[in-house]
């Protein structure tokens, strides 16, 4: 049915919207003579609100600065009888009466007339009733003086006026004002702090570690917000908006990988409630994610304030408990004991949350396999980078995390000369930085701080600021940003081959790249030392590790079945500059070491002074109670010690440069002949600081001497006293 179906038939075509609104009768459906014209109800006035948004003097400007209210049919004074059209006036369309402004302005209804007259054509046929509403602005500026709006008026033509009763007063609905509203600057106006969908956590603040550092002042005036992973909300008021300081903002998150989802304004003090809302929910309502990851940050927060390498966390179905370990000056101590569930969460949340991309495998943690990953974390005092590798273990799974460091901005640089490293030794290690070929081979067990020292021998090239040097690390560990460094992942499903090809083809990719200099983290297999001999050989040089006890064992391992590297390649006085290996070794606490002579039994003495020739006055031992000055609180062994008795460690080291006496012995795979030609260049005791010729059992000898280490450790995790071989020296002189 059309809804201008009751029409008069007689009545003349009209161009205006009211013309047709007068014309409607009282009922859709019929015609009836009590079906009386009604009129337009107007509520009691209000200021009138002028804000920005729509533009003035369209239907969106009076939707939102006026009262709105909806037209009611009534009962004019002395037609008793009539029906009550008011209980049905939201179903029966009412006749509005045409009025004239009688003001210097263009009348506020004929505006409206317009604004209804051009969406009228899209609610008609659509809608089964019509509820006609009039801005409360339109009834203060006429309500004194209503008039008649001529029929066939244009609606841009001025209204002729004619006199017209005054409408009746009756009381109006007030619409809701709408909860949109539109800004200058066109984003949504967030009203209340409350309106705002839950958030994981703040990402601005004044505080150094914050995502997003912002001053004081902006803190007034802007917050961002981390509505999930890499997703967030901005919020700022209207002034802060135009500043420069908000784009910068924004720049600041899109550098640190974080998209901006919405942008909203607000007051500053719905902006002050943001802030409050994070505040009480953090203190009062922690997510069950956010206590693992608080865990997770408190274990290695704690385990940094010690001075710890590493973290170990233990758990074995066996126990009711995991135990935390921290390994400090070289010796493992325990943390703390927690319940298995509460420490599986944390290690989940945080290989979840907290690992960085492309250096994990597996997307979860994974408690029955071994996974691997890089974990970044800022902590109040430093940022860290945290090198996780777990595994499973019989009844259960460990966790071990090297501490290291993660500071790009601020990074240091451990040099050769802060690792108790000798004169002798540093000067090899010097002339390092000025090759133009050739490939340094560092050898150690795990944790021995090689890579800590080839990071520094890439830092010490001459002239590295004209050079272009790369990294391959496995993952990468350290800052290296003086260098292009290419970090490769092991992946959870990859083979052990894979993994070797796939950090050969990177190695053959920079090789193309106009490399000066590459450091490559490890030898894993035959095809990355071939490739290491190629690039050393055509004049690169080269830095790497490799899986050995001793210098000899170096060359054993290169011309080894697994390597298998031609001899006359690893013989060649053009490939190898230096070769070396290395231990770090806990130091006694200078404040509570014991004199070796109250500690150690006379035997032992007596073959440290006729086996090699040292001074055993001042020779001292650890003393395993510790005083205020070492000991560590919080740290217990395994039979409820607190742990103390050491301060620091330091490096002992065998480093050689070979000559063509010994690689001779070489190529012929003589290895007791390349070690007497290397060991017969001595030409010091045991108590010189001379490195010249000693092996690194031989610097550990030095540094007992000197009450630096308990030569205990020497004799127990090096090599018994009286099983290590003396050779001699230069002149073929014994140390006794």
């Amino acid at each position: 049915m059309s809804l201008f179906g009751n029409l008069e038939g007689n009545e003349k075509p009209r161009s205006g919207m009211m013309a047709r609104l007068r014309a409607w009768r009282g009922s859709f459906v019929e015609e009836s003579e009590s079906a009386a014209p009604v009129e337009p109800a107007f509520g009691a006035t209000r200021p009138v609100r002028r804000g920005p948004g729509a533009p003035a003097g369209s239907l969106g400007a009076y939707l939102r600065d006026a009262d709105v209210t909806d037209v009611e049919a009534f009962e004019k004074a002395g037609e008793g009888g009539a029906p009550d059209l008011h209980a049905t006036a939201a179903a029966t369309p009412p006749v509005v009466e045409d009025v004239e402004a009688r003001s210097a302005e263009p009348s506020v209804v004929e505006a409206v007339n317009v604004a209804v007259e051009a969406t009228g054509d899209a609610q008609r046929g659509t809608e089964e009733g019509v509820r006609v509403a009039v801005p409360a602005e339109a009834a203060r500026a006429h309500a004194s003086d209503a008039s008649h709006v001529e029929e066939g008026q244009e609606s841009g033509e001025p209204p002729e006026a004619t006199d017209t009763p005054e409408p009746a007063a009756a009381a109006g609905h007030a619409l809701a004002i709408p909860d949109i509203e539109y800004t200058p600057v066109g984003m949504p106006r967030l009203n209340s702090a409350q309106a705002l969908v839950d958030f994981k956590r703040i990402l601005c603040d004044t505080t150094p570690e914050a995502t997003l550092r912002i001053t004081p002042e902006a803190r007034r005036e802007f917050v961002a917000v981390d509505m999930q992973a890499g997703l967030a909300v901005v919020i700022a008021t209207r002034e802060f908006h135009e500043t420069a300081l908000y784009a910068t903002y924004l720049n600041d998150l899109k550098r640190v990988h974080i998209t901006v989802r919405e942008e909203m304004v607000a007051t500053a003090a719905v902006i002050a409630d943001v802030y409050d809302r994070a505040r009480i929910r953090v203190s009062n309502h922690v997510p069950e994610g956010s206590r693992a990851l608080a865990l997770f940050r408190d274990v290695n927060d704690a385990a940094h304030g010690y001075g710890s390498s590493d973290v170990h966390w233990e758990s074995r179905d066996y126990q009711s408990d995991a135990e935390l370990r921290f390994r400090v000056d070289g010796d493992l101590y325990t943390y703390r004991r927690m319940p298995k569930a509460t420490v599986l969460r944390a290690l989940s949340a945080a290989y979840q949350d907290l690992v960085q991309s492309n250096t994990n495998s597996g997307n979860a943690f994974q408690p029955t396999a071994p996974q691997s990953a890089m974990i970044p974390l800022a902590l109040a005092t430093a940022t860290l980078n945290l090198r996780w590798q777990s595994a499973p273990q019989m009844g259960g799974f460990d966790v071990a995390m090297r501490i290291l460091d993660g500071n790009f901005r601020n990074y240091t640089v451990r040099m050769p000369d802060t690792m108790g490293i000798e004169t002798s030794q540093l000067a090899i290690i010097e002339s390092l930085g000025h090759v133009s070929g050739g490939a340094v081979l560092i050898s150690g067990e795990t944790g021995s701080a090689k890579s800590t020292l080839l990071r520094a021998l890439s830092y010490m090239v001459d002239g590295r600021e004209l050079k272009k040097q790369y990294a391959v690390s496995m993952p990468s560990e350290y800052p290296l940003p003086w260098l292009s460094d290419q970090s490769v992942p092991r992946g959870l499903d990859e083979t052990e081959e894979d993994f070797r090809r796939k950090v050969a083809t990177i190695i053959r990719t920079l090789m193309r790249m106009d490399p000066d200099d590459l450091t490559v983290a490890e030898i894993l297999d035959s095809t990355i030392a071939g490739l290491v001999v190629e690039l050393a050989l055509t004049g690169h040089p080269v830095r790497t590790t490799i899986h050995a006890d001793s210098i000899i064992g170096v060359f054993m391992r290169l011309l080894g079945d697994r390597l298998r590297l031609a001899a006359d390649e690893v013989a060649s006085d053009k490939f190898i500059n230096a070769v070396g290996n290395q231990k770090l070794i806990p130091m006694l606490c200078p404040h509570c070491k014991k004199p070796a002579a109250d500690v150690m039994s006379p035997a032992e003495l007596e073959l440290l002074r006729t086996k090699f020739g040292l001074d055993t006055s001042k020779m001292a031992c650890r003393n395993d109670d510790g005083c205020e000055h070492c000991r560590k609180k919080g740290l217990f062994t395994r039979d409820g010690k607190v742990a103390g008795g050491t301060k620091g460690q330091t490096l002992a080291m065998e480093l050689y440069r070979p000559t063509p006496e010994f690689l001779e012995h070489i190529v012929v795979r003589d290895w007791r002949g390349a070690e007497a030609a290397w060991r017969k260049e001595r030409v010091s005791g045991f108590d010189s600081a001379d490195m010249t010729g000693k092996t690194i059992y031989e610097h550990a000898l030095y540094k007992a001497s000197q009450g630096l280490i308990d030569p205990r450790f020497i004799d127990r995790s090096m090599k018994p006293f009286r099983v290590y071989t003396v050779l001699p020296d230069r002149d073929g002189r014994m140390p006794s």
